[in-house]
């Protein structure tokens, strides 16, 4: 029997072929997951920011607002900063990484 042919004997004896075989998979569902995030990120990002874009609107019309219309204003404008600061606070008070760069290189 060959060294090949015995070292893969020994890896399926112990289930290293198999622990391979789901390390593979895990590392594939986290890059979905990565992915999945990524995309909701950005369309918080755009809804974020097509809300504070009517925002400015209302803001520039001040003048015109009732002062039921600018309570409404202020607790909205103030709901969007504090869900923007929640969403950029780290969790765990873990440090984020950079915003340029990817948070882990998929590698495990």
């Amino acid at each position: 029997m060959s060294a090949a042919v015995q070292r893969e004997v020994i890896r399926d004896f112990l289930g290293i072929n198999k622990l391979l075989d789901r390390i593979e998979k895990l590392e594939s569902i986290m890059a979905t997951a990565r992915e999945q995030l990524d995309a909701v990120s950005a369309k918080v990002d755009t809804l974020v920011g097509d809300v504070r874009a009517e925002l400015d609107i209302l803001r520039q019309q001040q003048g015109n607002l009732d002062a039921e219309g600018q309570g409404a204003l202020d607790r909205l404008s103030a709901k969007i900063d504090a869900f923007d600061a929640e969403v950029k606070a780290p969790a765990g008070g873990a440090t984020p990484p950079p915003s340029d760069q990817p948070a882990g290189d998929g590698t495990v």
